[in-house]
């Protein structure tokens, strides 16, 4: 451990509630204080990592993103991957107790469908804190809606979406827990796992070979949370207002 590692660790500070879990305080901010180097995000205190600068082109983050959607709804072998709000986006049966709660996410495709900022911000706030684990489902899943927004934004939200952003920054300290909705303003800004950054890059190429492994690597991550920021950023980057809900 180097001498810049040992100062550090002397100052974490474990999170009440959150002792067992490898998030910690360092000066006021919650940071990954794990040993695991390979985790790759703006939080990882021993391992610093920031995502490169890229400028999208949301007609190819779209394509990229429909070729994506193709390939778990075909046969193809990427279809087996599929859990979490994946599966509810692929309209198939999802786990207890997230299945009783399906209509909220029907909400949230129908207000991106209509371009209704008002409707997408009241529908995200019914599903903050919905679901298990450190990071709830719905969490991660509006965190990878507004990553996809923050990369591919909306030009008839341009004006309005910072204050609906902040009204969803507000809800999220109420309604989930301190490390889920810091990851979720890291997911706001645009900045994530690095493994979510690559799943962007690849469906900017809109390149299957690019796509799929890609996806998978993020599909790896938790028990969930890939699965279900990847539903975020695909239902994002491919609702169009002809879209219906499911």
């Amino acid at each position: 451990m180097t001498t810049l590692n040992i100062s550090v660790t002397a100052e974490l500070q474990r999170i009440p509630g959150f002792e067992t879990t490898e998030y910690a305080y360092l000066r006021g901010n919650i940071v990954w204080a794990g040993q695991q180097a390979s985790t790759h995000h703006p939080r990882n205190v021993f391992a610093p990592w920031q995502p490169e600068t890229f400028t999208f082109n949301v007609d190819n983050l779209r394509e990229g993103a429909l070729i994506c959607k193709s390939l778990f709804e075909s046969n193809h072998p990427t279809q087996k991957s599929a859990k979490g709000l994946m599966l509810w986006l692929l309209n198939k049966e999802m786990p207890f107790p997230l299945n009783l709660s399906a209509k909220r996410f029907d909400a949230i495709q129908i207000a991106l469908a209509s371009h209704d900022l008002p409707a997408f911000t009241s529908a995200v706030l019914r599903v903050l804190g919905l679901g298990n684990g450190l990071t709830p489902s719905g969490d991660d899943f509006v965190g990878g809606i507004l990553f996809a927004l923050a990369h591919a934004p909306r030009s008839a939200w341009t004006e309005e979406l910072p204050a609906a952003i902040a009204t969803i920054h507000a809800a999220a300290k109420a309604s989930t827990n301190v490390i889920s909705a810091a990851l979720l303003d890291d997911l706001m800004a645009g900045k994530s796992y690095g493994a979510l950054h690559d799943v962007l890059i690849a469906l900017q190429s809109a390149d299957s070979a690019e796509i799929e492994p890609a996806c998978n690597v993020l599909l790896s991550l938790g028990a969930s949370s890939g699965a279900d920021m990847l539903a975020g950023l695909l239902l994002a980057l491919t609702t169009q207002d002809t879209n219906l809900p499911h």
